[in-house]
């Protein structure tokens, strides 16, 4: 008989077959699997030991992998404990979150989030990173109590590294748009330094801004005099 040899793969091994009838795919999926039990067979108990980690690790990088999800909009992945924070926010069982950017893993992670009083919002400004901030407003304005969402980007001057202040700079708008999508409707949108500006006087002008009314004033003409030209209109 004529023998033939094929090569499948560098690292796959060798398959011997006695005719080309035998070079299908299914018989390579025979012989994969039946040299795939001869080597478990063969493997010590250290190396069955080895193998099962590397299996194990194998399953804890895939679900890493399924714990990010995106938002609408939105190209970063984001955490799904962030995903399911925001639709809580949404539904009024919390109203402060706090999103941290992570610079290494290119990701939008929950950092924050409980319920917080107006006065207590000039403290979870953090003074030394950029952080992004949902605070829904509980307030009376003319007499009528309103819960307000808003959107507070905070970054603590040129201190911050230049990365890490234009990747939250440059994701702000998309993140912006994802909200609205996912049905969380802001009423005011800020930036900010530190927790000065985060008073409760600022965020209620934030929300209500002062309307600036110009009056007109009129000036009393003169009394023509005799000789002067007057200017008809």
């Amino acid at each position: 008989k004529q023998w033939y040899q094929r090569r499948v793969a560098i690292t796959a091994g060798e398959m011997y077959v006695s005719t080309t009838d035998e070079l299908t795919l299914q018989a390579y999926k025979n012989h994969e699997r039946s040299a795939n039990m001869s080597s478990e067979h063969l493997m010590t108990e250290a190396e069955r030991e080895l193998n099962e980690v590397s299996k194990n690790e194998a399953m804890m990088r895939a679900n890493m992998e399924n714990n990010r999800a995106t938002l609408p909009g939105l190209s970063l992945p984001v955490t799904q404990e962030l995903q399911q924070t925001l639709e809580k926010f949404k539904k009024g069982f919390i109203n402060y979150v706090q999103i941290k950017l992570d610079v290494d893993k290119e990701e939008l992670k929950l950092w924050d989030c409980s319920n917080i009083e107006v006065a207590d919002l000039a403290g979870k400004i953090t003074e030394d990173e950029p952080r992004y901030h949902l605070f829904n407003y509980n307030h009376t304005h003319e007499g009528e109590q309103l819960w307000s969402p808003v959107f507070l980007y905070s970054c603590p001057g040129y201190n911050v590294p230049v990365k890490q202040r234009m990747m939250y700079s440059s994701t702000k708008a998309s993140f912006l748009q994802s909200l609205e999508e996912i049905g969380i409707e802001l009423k005011a949108k800020t930036e900010i330094s530190d927790g000065s500006e985060a008073g409760q006087n600022d965020i209620y002008d934030l929300v209500h801004p002062q309307k600036h009314v110009s009056r007109a004033t009129f000036t009393k003409p003169k009394a023509p005099t005799k000789g002067g030209r007057r200017l008809i209109r």
